[in-house]
């Protein structure tokens, strides 16, 4: 067995251990091993192997080369001699991207720069803090923490009520105490700025208008410049508001590998307070961002499934 293949295997038993459906990225694995011939695994046979064929479009073959590339991720975290492969080479396989993980300091950065921005009565300013903090400290979707009402906070049980969201499902989530005296010291600075507001919705902007998705994302793309310094730029895609979600999800994940929980044991959790239909949307999570497949790995190989070639 060539040392691509026992990689391609170790990683296919990793993924369907995770209960992922890898059938056709199994096979590509296999055929891009069997096309090697013995050779050594490198970037330029991924991508020859990738764009081999013909009357493929190119995110067919981008599709390809990301199945080597994750599997030379995966493989370079248990054995640092396999290559790695720099992403995107193909262009787009119009799979998910990669999120981009916020640092604490990135999120206290964004909420002292939505602070700064223009408002004339200062509320969406101060709303689009307040909203980077919930979405931050809870892991909702923009339009769910957008779609609140004060009347799904409870602020002695410290409980919040979902409705209506994605799919039509709704849920009710415990937050920490701190994050529920955030909340009220919200509602109270809103309600002193806009006194005779006509509705119920929780986050709102100049006059006590309600703040919608399309706002609150033109304001996010003005201050995320916030997070460079100077004649820096980002590495790849800009970081979006909805990448607050992720980086939830992924703290939460490295809290517990911290912890030595039994991650595949608390992801149905993770499911249920994320809103999420399948839990195989959650496992995402997992190979979505270098962080946890670093740590994945090397609990993987803790686990006894990462040793040498059998």
């Amino acid at each position: 067995m060539t040392g691509v293949e026992d990689a391609a295997e170790r990683y296919i038993e990793y993924k369907q251990a995770l209960g992922f459906d890898f059938s056709g990225e199994m096979q590509r694995l296999q055929a891009f091993a069997a096309s090697l011939g013995g050779r050594d695994v490198s970037r330029d046979a991924a991508l020859a192997w990738a764009c081999s064929g013909s009357g493929h479009p190119r995110s067919y073959q981008a599709q390809r080369y990301e199945t080597v590339r994750r599997l030379s991720e995966f493989a370079h975290a248990l054995d640092r001699s396999f290559p790695m492969m720099q992403p995107g080479l193909l262009g787009s396989t119009g799979a998910r991207v990669v999120p981009y993980i916020y640092t604490e300091e990135d999120a206290c950065v964004l909420m002292r720069a939505a602070l700064d921005l223009r408002s004339p009565d200062g509320l969406r300013a101060e709303s689009l803090s307040f909203l980077i903090g919930i979405m931050w400290s809870c892991g909702l979707r923009v339009g769910e923490a957008l779609g609140l009402k004060d009347v799904d906070f409870d602020a002695d049980k410290c409980l919040l009520s979902i409705r209506d969201s994605k799919f039509g499902s709704s849920r009710v989530i415990p937050v920490a105490s701190d994050v529920a005296k955030r909340v009220s010291a919200y509602q109270h600075v809103r309600d002193v700025a806009a006194p005779m507001r006509a509705h119920g919705t929780t986050i709102v902007s100049t006059g006590g208008k309600p703040l919608s998705e399309n706002s609150a994302e033109r304001m996010f793309c003005e201050i995320r410049w916030s997070l460079l310094g100077r004649g820096e730029s980002f590495p790849g895609r800009m970081p979006r508001l909805h990448d607050l979600r992720h980086t939830f999800s992924v703290r939460t994940i490295l809290r517990w590998y911290a912890q030595g929980e039994d991650v595949n044991a608390m992801m149905p959790y993770l499911s249920a307070y994320l809103g999420h239909r399948k839990l195989s949307d959650t496992y995402w999570y997992l190979t979505g961002a270098p962080e946890l497949m670093t740590v994945a790995a090397g609990a993987f190989r803790a686990a006894g499934l990462g040793g040498g070639a059998s």
